[in-house]
Order: structure tokens, then sequence, then C-alpha cells
């Protein structure tokens, strides 16, 4: 095993997907404000808003961060509330977690954390899924690789670094 740090990348099908559903839901402001179905400066501000939401991903659909990556020192998520970075001497489990939803799954990796007797942190849980997944929860949903795939690449990793 190469000790490479695997970089994985936001979903870009989900990124279009929002560009085309913001470019058109601009569009349709435009036209409501045309036949004066809502005000001008509405309009005009909900049109600029939805083009600059729409810009925004597709600025980041060329220029793409990493979502999370994983390295020699261990799992680092670089989303917007990012994690920042789990060492493996920290970390006592990983595992995926599905919780079904009405029209699709959410895959969630859980993480728990090794209690030291030093340890005195307390892990504060912000709702039932993540009291159900773990002391750290990363989303898996729009990432560019399948979740079971990232799982089997954090293994890798978490068996060679983890400490024993």
């Amino acid at each position: 095993m190469n000790n490479k740090e695997i970089v994985i990348n936001p979903s870009k099908s989900k990124k279009v997907s929002y560009v085309v559903v913001f470019a058109l839901v601009a569009l349709v402001y435009l036209v409501m404000m045309r036949f004066n179905w809502i005000t001008r400066e509405l309009g005009i501000g909900l049109i600029i808003f939805c083009a600059c939401v729409s810009l925004y991903f597709l600025y980041s659909l060329y220029f793409p961060k990493a979502s999370l990556v994983i390295n020699q020192e261990g799992i680092k998520e670089k989303a917007i509330r990012g994690k920042g970075l789990i060492k493996w001497d920290k970390i006592s489990e990983i595992y995926i977690c599905v919780i079904p939803k009405k029209k699709y799954d959410t895959y969630f990796l859980g993480i728990k954390y090794r209690k030291d007797e030093n340890d005195k942190r307390k892990v504060k849980f912000k709702g039932k899924v993540n009291e159900r997944v773990g002391d750290a929860v990363l989303t898996l949903d729009e990432l560019d690789i399948e979740p079971y795939d990232i799982y089997n690449s954090i293994q890798k990793y978490y068996s060679k670094f983890i400490r024993k």
C-alpha cells in the first residue's frame, strides 16, 4: 500500500443539477417580473440571488475543493462545517451507518473516539442521528465515490496507522 493521501471530491452531478435548478429559478423570476407578478425590486433581488448561487456552484464545479482527505495523520473533512483532522490514535472504531428515509437512504461514516483515562472530553450529540452513528459523523451522500468504497479506503489506512 502506498502512503499517498486519498482525496475525495464532492459529486459533480449534484453540482450540475444545482446550477441548472438555480438558473431555471432565476429565469422563472425574470418571467414573473416581466409580467408584473412580482415587484421590480423583489424580482431583481431574487434574480441576482439565484444567479449568484448558480455561479457559485458553477465555479465550484470547475475548481473543486476536497471534501474528505485520508492520509497518514488521519481523516480530515473539509466541508463548510468541517470537523478538521481526526487523528488515527483517537479513533477506536469506524463504520458505515445507513439511515433510511422515504425517498432515499442517507449514508454516514460513524467514528467512535478512543476513550483514555486522561481524556476528559465530553462528546456532545446534536440530534438523534448522531446518537445512533457515533462521536464524529461524516455525511457521505454528496461525494464522488460510493460510500462503501470510501469505507474500504479508510479501512486500509485505519488498519495500518491505528494505535494498537
